[in-house]
């Protein structure tokens, strides 16, 4: 029961992962792909401080187990577009 929220924060993480691969192939700039995932980060960030400022105890650690796979996976997902090579090699 306590990894509930665990598990909800990696099905997030990876939900947003998915739209941030569908954004980078339907064509979108890197800009907008990491301002989509830095809003995701800031997400994350956001949970987590509610959880620690506002609910406290047990109760906020279930957002910290919320909100600590959304920031993990957001970065990953920022390190991934800023690595990425958006050129496309043209065979002539």
């Amino acid at each position: 029961m306590m990894f509930l929220p665990l598990l909800f924060g990696i099905i997030v993480s990876v939900v947003l992962t998915v739209i941030a691969f569908l954004l980078k192939k339907k064509g979108y700039s890197k800009t907008t792909i990491n301002i989509y995932t830095l809003a995701s980060l800031a997400l994350g960030v956001v949970i987590i401080a509610y959880g620690f400022t506002v609910v406290r105890g047990f109760e906020g650690f279930a957002y910290l187990l919320l909100g600590i796979p959304i920031v993990l996976i957001s970065i990953i997902t920022i390190c991934m577009t800023f690595l990425s090579n958006t050129k496309k090699h043209q065979v002539v």
